[in-house]
């Protein structure tokens, strides 16, 4: 859900042009109040990690934001995101998650993503820091796709630029 101060952010975005700038999530472990201007226990907060707009509905977007492995001890059932002035834009309701630390002897990075409909989603801008960014398993496939997709138009053939070069041992390379 928005905010209060998000829903006021949209509207002054539509009216003036100016854009939202969303660059930080937080995760907690507390509960959502209807009325909730933040989260209800913070336990850890960090950058944005991707966005789009939704191609399906202009007025979504997606947001995925990543605890990193390093951090953790935790249950997680709230999060929120953030714009560049730090204020709450979106609130979302987690299922609750264990998130481990390394003492536990477990570790593992989680991904929150959350699809938030903010009316008009070109007032807002994400902000993703390049060096914080994590492949996604969609992005990765859509990758190996393109990739497979060149092979095939060579016919699945690997070639090199050398054919008739012979290795040191006397074997064809």
């Amino acid at each position: 859900m928005l905010t209060p101060a998000g829903r006021a952010k949209v509207a002054n975005a539509i009216g003036t042009g100016q854009k939202i700038n969303l660059t930080k999530f937080a995760v907690g472990d507390g509960l959502i109040l209807p009325d909730a201007q933040g989260l209800s226990s913070e336990r850890f907060r960090g950058l944005i990690n991707s966005s789009k707009t939704l191609d399906e509905s202009p007025s979504m977007l997606e947001i995925v934001g990543v605890v990193p492995s390093t951090e953790g001890g935790f249950y997680v059932r709230e999060a929120a995101f953030y714009t560049e002035d730090d204020v709450a834009f979106a609130i979302v309701k987690y299922p609750e998650t264990y998130k481990p630390n390394i003492a536990d002897n477990a570790s593992a990075e989680l991904g929150i993503k959350a699809v938030i409909d903010v009316v008009q989603a070109s007032a807002v801008n994400l902000k993703v820091d390049p060096s914080m960014v994590y492949a996604t398993q969609e992005h990765v496939s859509n990758e190996i796709n393109k990739f497979m997709g060149l092979l095939s138009l060579d016919g699945g053939a690997f070639s090199d630029s050398y054919p008739n070069t012979t290795s040191l041992d006397g074997g064809t390379l």
